[in-house]
C-alpha cells in the first residue's frame, strides 16, 4: 500500500504526483495545427512513485522519470506518457515503497540497495542517431523506443559513457556529433570530469578528461565552433556532508566560480585552462560563441542557485537567485564580464538549435512578471528576446497559468523562422494543453491548443523529434 506524500510544495499544485500512464489518439485541437508541422513533441519530468522516507526532505529534482510524447501530423494529434523504467523504479514498484534516499544520499537508503542503482531518468529528453534517451546526470542515458516509449536500458556508446552524462549534451550543427560531459566521473563527489563526442550516427568519436577545481554539479556546458567550456560554480558536492544528515549539494559562497576552456575536441588534462571569478550561477546556457579572442556564454542567470541550501541547509530568498537573461563574457586576456540582456524572471532558454555555438540573435524563454521564491508559482508566459537589440515579443497565457519550457521548429531557414511549442497547466480548471506559437508572432498568441485527457504535472526539459 503507497503511503500518503508528505506536505512539500513540489508535491502539491503543479507538482503533485500523477503516477497514470495513458494513450489517447484524436485530441481535441482549439485552432489549427500548422500545415507541415509533423513530428513528436516530448517531454521530461519528475513524477515520485512513493514518498520519500520521513527524515529525507523530497526535492523537485529527485522524482522518477515521466515521460510525454504528443505526436502531431495531417492537422491530427495523439498522445502517451510512461515512466522510464530504471532499476530504481522497478526495485522500488516490486516492493511498494521507496528504497532510495533523495538523490540517492547512502544515509537514507534501504540495505537491500545498492547507491549505484539511483537514477530517476527524469531531466531530459534527447534524440540522436535515430536514438531516443531520458537523462539524469549521475548515470549513463537511458534508451526508451521513441515511439512506444518502452525502456530499453544504459547506453553506453561502446562503453565509453560508464558513469555520469549530462542532461544537456549539444549537437555541433556543423558536425552532427554530439558533445557532453560527465561530472564526478571516478565516484560521487570527485573533481574529475569525462568529455565524449559522439558522431552522428552514434558512434564514440572522442573521450577526454579533466578535472574541476572543487566538485561542483555542472549541469550544463558550453559549446562553440571552436571552444568547449566547463563550469565550476559553487553548488558545491559533499559525500562527507550527505553523511551527517545534511544536503550532499549546497551553495559554498567562499568559492570562486570557475570556467574550464579547452579546444573543441581537446584532450583535457592540462590543455584546459582555468578562470577564476566571484561566485556566480547558472543552470541553463542559452547559447555561446566565439566573439574574436573572447567566449560569450547568454546564460539564464543570478547571483546564487535557487532550490539549493547552503551547507546548513537554508534556503535563499528570491531577489538573489533570480533568474535574468543575461551575457557572461570571458575575456582571451582572463578578464570576466557580465550584463543583463533583459530583465525578465526566467527559468529555461532555448534557440533555434541550427545555431548552436554560432553568433545568433533570438532566446526563446519562459517567464513571468510575477516571480515567487523557489518557483513554485510557475511561469505563464512564452518570450522572444533579441539578444543584440534586447526587444521583447511576449505572450501571457494568464494569472494561474503554468508555462514549461519552449523547444523550437523550424519552419523556414532563417533563424527563428518556425514554431514555439510548449505545454502549459491552468490551475483555474485543472487542465493542460500543448501550446503552439509562431515564432515571429509570440504576442498574437497560440495559433493551436492540443488539449490533454488529463493534467500533465510541472516537469523539466523537451524536446522535438521530426516526424522525417
Amino acid at each position: 500500500m503507497s503511503q500518503p506524500f508528505p506536505d512539500n510544495p513540489y508535491l502539491q499544485g503543479h507538482y503533485r504526483p500523477f503516477g497514470a500512464e495513458m494513450a489517447a489518439e484524436n485530441l481535441v485541437v482549439e485552432g489549427n495545427i500548422p500545415e507541415g508541422l509533423a513530428g513528436t513533441f516530448y517531454r521530461n519530468g519528475p513524477d515520485p512513485q512513493f514518498p520519500p522516507h520521513p527524515d529525507d526532505r523530497y526535492h523537485v529534482f529527485d522524482g522518477d522519470g515521466m515521460v510525454y510524447a504528443i505526436r502531431l501530423g495531417d492537422g491530427r494529434a495523439a498522445m502517451r506518457n510512461r515512466y522510464v523504467r530504471t532499476r530504481k523504479f522497478e526495485l522500488e514498484r516490486a516492493a511498494g515503497k521507496r528504497l532510495f534516499g533523495v538523490f540517492g544520499n547512502p544515509r537514507f537508503n534501504d540495505p537491500s540497495v545498492s547507491p549505484m542503482e539511483y537514477n530517476n531518468a527524469n531531466t531530459h529528453i534527447f534524440p540522436h542517431a535515430g536514438g531516443l534517451y531520458a537523462l539524469m546526470e549521475g548515470c549513463p542515458p537511458t534508451a526508451i523506443h521513441p515511439d512506444t516509449l518502452e525502456t530499453i536500458g544504459f547506453e553506453t556508446f561502446d562503453m565509453t559513457v560508464t558513469g555520469p552524462f549530462t542532461a544537456h549534451p549539444k549537437v555541433d550543427p556543423g558536425t552532427g556529433s554530439l558533445h557532453a560531459f560527465g561530472y564526478s566521473a571516478r565516484g560521487p563527489a570527485s573533481t574529475a570530469v569525462r568529455y565524449n563526442i559522439i558522431d552522428a550516427a552514434g558512434k564514440p568519436q572522442h573521450v577526454a578528461w579533466l578535472d574541476q577545481p572543487y566538485a561542483s554539479m555542472m549541469h550544463d556546458f558550453a559549446l562553440t565552433d571552436a571552444h568547449v567550456v566547463f563550469p565550476c560554480l559553487p553548488v558545491a558536492l559533499s559525500m562527507e556532508r550527505a553523511m551527517q544528515g545534511k544536503p550532499v549539494a549546497a551553495w559554498e559562497a567562499d568559492k570562486p566560480a570557475a570556467f574550464g576552456i579547452m579546444a573543441k575536441g581537446g584532450s583535457g588534462g592540462e590543455t584546459v585552462r582555468w578562470l577564476e571569478t566571484d561566485p556566480t550561477f547558472m543552470f541553463h546556457i542559452a547559447n555561446s560563441f566565439d566573439d574574436g579572442e573572447d567566449i560569450v556564454l547568454d546564460v539564464a542567470g543570478a547571483k546564487r542557485a535557487p532550490l539549493m541550501p547552503s551547507t546548513d541547509g537554508t534556503l535563499p530568498g528570491h531577489e538573489e537567485t533570480r533568474f535574468m537573461l543575461r551575457r557572461w563574457r570571458i575575456g582571451g586576456n582572463g578578464s570576466f564580464r557580465e550584463e543583463t540582456i533583459d530583465g525578465l524572471d526566467i527559468q529555461f532558454p532555448r534557440i533555434d538549435d541550427r545555431f548552436q555555438g554560432r553568433r545568433y540573435g533570438k532566446a526563446f524563454v519562459n517567464g513571468t512578471a510575477r516571480p515567487g521564491a523557489g518557483r513554485v508559482d510557475g511561469f505563464d508566459s512564452i518570450a522572444v528576446i533579441d539578444v543584440e537589440t534586447g526587444m521583447r515579443d511576449e505572450y501571457s497565457f494568464g494569472e494561474g497559468a503554468y508555462c514549461g519550457e519552449p523547444v523550437f521548429v523550424a519552419r523556414g531557414a532563417q533563424e527563428g523562422d518556425g514554431w514555439l511549442l510548449c505545454l502549459v497547466w491552468d490551475s483555474t480548471t485543472n487542465e493542460s494543453c500543448l501550446a503552439i506559437l509562431d515564432a515571429h508572432a509570440v504576442a498574437a498568441g497560440p495559433v493551436a491548443r492540443i488539449h490533454m485527457p488529463a493534467r500533465v504535472p510541472g516537469g523539466f526539459h523537451c524536446h522535438w523529434r521530426n516526424a522525417a
